[in-house]
């Protein structure tokens, strides 16, 4: 929705993104229309639970008990909002917007070609220390 709660907006007019995204938001803006139509409540797709005995709770809550090399383990620990160079970003982004590139320190960044760029947050999604922020667009009035 927009600022007016009769006014829906989708797809490129709220945030450059894939047109498989759009497709989505469209089909649940369709269905909250239908149903406010209808005098039901705002409806929203509902996911259903995840029985228990599905989690694998080894992934969410990684816990090794013996380390061969304390330091780098804390090093790796600490790497939250610092890049690791793992390229990810730079693989996943559908518009080949990213790039790396060597810093006169001799260092490294990777750098955004805002003309290819589409907004679509595969990078920010797939970078495992979050290093990269997606600023949301205003909202349309």
């Amino acid at each position: 929705a927009t600022s007016d709660p009769q006014v829906y907006a989708i797809g490129d007019a709220v945030r450059p993104g894939l047109l498989t995204d759009a497709i989505g938001a469209g089909r649940i803006a369709a269905r909250t229309i239908d149903g406010l139509l209808r005098g039901a409540d705002q409806t929203y797709d509902k996911l259903p639970a995840i029985r228990y005995e599905r989690v694998k709770l080894q992934y969410f809550d990684p816990r090794i008990g013996e380390f061969a090399d304390t330091t780098s383990c804390a090093a790796n620990c600490a790497s939250c909002g610092a890049c690791r160079d793992c390229g990810l970003c730079e693989e996943i982004c559908p518009q080949k917007a990213i790039s790396r590139s060597e810093t006169p320190a001799g260092g490294f960044e990777y750098v955004v070609d805002s003309e290819r760029c589409i907004g679509c947050g595969f990078c920010a999604g797939a970078c495992p220390t979050g290093v990269w922020e997606i600023a949301e667009n205003a909202p349309i009035e």
